[in-house]
């Protein structure tokens, strides 16, 4: 009996999916709720697991193809019938790409993986598995990459994590108790082409969101972007005195849950900074609730996970939320709801170098925060030359909403809680 396997509906308003990469093949034997494929909405990346048990007999497109909530995804053979032979599908004919909608986030892109829609059926309790045990190593798709740079193969892991899958951890294990002796990949060496080579590579997947979500972000919203300079110096000598403590607690604390603070207490006093505008309403509204999204430089590309009511929220309590969601995105194991409410974001790279930057909007989201690195500056402080911990904030505006007084104003305040830190130190919650 042949299954008719259709796109279930994967989110509120989804209507789409592009394809990211099938998890079985033609001929395969597939069990149900074992994962089946990667499916790129405009909202997340989604796992979806098959409906049935049995044999894969097609596949409907290839990756990077656009298919419609309910068309055909695949044809699995439930009778037990030996599949036929290996064939490459007739690739579906991609549907043309969505307008990009003004709510999409840029420069961040659509969500990592997720779990399985509600229309597929629950899983069994995880338990742990053996290379012996399974015919499919499950295992998201940067720690196949990770198994493949260090030269281990993955089908050989035992999974501890949930439902037997793959995880970092059980690389780590595995690349310890291998056998002595065994020769280590060689390094990568830097490709060269050679002269007149030409190579055309198709934008599918999450670079496809990001461009679109970038172009609608600068159709929609008119930027300007402001520059000031921050004298770290008190900041930088907080945070040596906090981070040991920190750490005692098993905390990582890093710079941005103090601007993350200061942001949400400069909220206070320019509320239209956290807003969201309804482009087609012409509409603002202005939140309460301080959420606010990091821009997450990840093996998949740029995420933007959100941390709830900064407002209600201590620094600590901040570090520790900001290293969980930051960490479960960049191992694809964030949810929807990670992703979802945010009402400002930051964007950083002073880890990486930079002087200034002119961040792209996070539509809706009227006001975007860049921060670059912190370093030794000379400046003249009461008419003498000294060596303070410089850095530049750039952040972008909505010019339809925020004018370039407000934002003048904003950053000025931002300024004195940097460079005055206790009022950041004296929020309890």
């Amino acid at each position: 009996m042949s299954y008719v396997f259709e796109l279930p509906e994967i989110g509120e308003g989804v209507v789409e999916g592009e394809i990211v990469s099938w998890k079985v093949d033609v001929g395969a034997s597939v069990n149900r709720d074992e994962p089946f494929c990667e499916i790129m909405t405009d909202k997340a990346t989604v796992e979806i697991s098959s409906p049935v048990s049995g044999t894969v007999t097609k596949l409907h497109g290839d990756p990077g193809d656009i298919i419609k909530v309910h068309a055909p995804l695949a044809e699995i053979d439930e009778s037990g019938a030996p599949a036929p032979a290996r064939e490459k599908p007739a690739p579906a004919k991609a549907a043309a790409p969505p307008a990009p909608k003004p709510a999409a986030p840029a420069p961040a892109a659509p969500k990592p993986a997720a779990p399985a829609p509600a229309s597929a059926s629950r899983r069994a309790p995880a338990q742990p598995s053996t290379p012996g045990q399974r015919g499919h190593t499950k295992a998201t798709p940067a720690v196949r990459r990770e198994a493949k740079e260090r030269g281990i193969d993955i089908q050989t892991v035992p999974g501890t994590g949930p439902g037997g899958r793959v995880t970092r951890q059980d690389l780590d294990r595995h690349g310890s108790s291998a056998p002595m002796g065994l020769p280590k990949a060689p390094p990568a060496l830097p490709q060269v082409y050679p002269t007149g080579h030409v190579e055309k590579v198709k934008i599918i997947g999450l670079r496809r969101k990001i461009a679109q979500q970038m172009s609608a972000a600068k159709l929609t919203a008119p930027h300007f972007t402001y520059v000031e300079e921050i004298d770290a110096t008190e900041l930088v000598a907080v945070r040596g005195v906090l981070k040991k403590a920190a750490a005692e607690r098993g905390v990582k604390l890093t710079y941005l849950p103090f601007i993350m603070k200061a942001c949400s207490l400069a909220f206070r006093e320019f509320p239209n900074v956290n807003a969201r505008m309804d482009s087609e309403a012409f509409e603002l509204s202005v939140h309460g609730d301080h959420n606010i999204g990091i821009a997450t430089d990840t093996p998949q590309g740029l995420f933007v996970p959100v941390i709830k009511n900064v407002e209600q929220k201590s620094i600590l309590h901040l570090a520790a939320e900001i290293a969980d969601v930051t960490t479960r995105t960049r191992e694809g194991r964030a949810s929807l709801e990670d992703f979802s409410g945010g009402t400002f974001t930051i964007t950083s790279v002073g880890n990486i170098g930079g002087v200034l930057a002119t961040p792209i909007l996070n539509v809706p989201e009227v006001g975007i925060l860049g921060v670059n690195a912190i370093r030794d500056r000379a400046v003249v402080i009461d008419g003498e030359i000294a060596v303070r911990k410089m850095l530049n904030f750039s952040p972008s505006f909505d010019h339809r909403i925020i004018d370039g007084a407000v934002a003048a104003r904003f950053i000025a305040r931002m300024k004195q809680l940097i460079e005055e830190p206790g009022e950041l130190l004296m929020e309890l919650t």
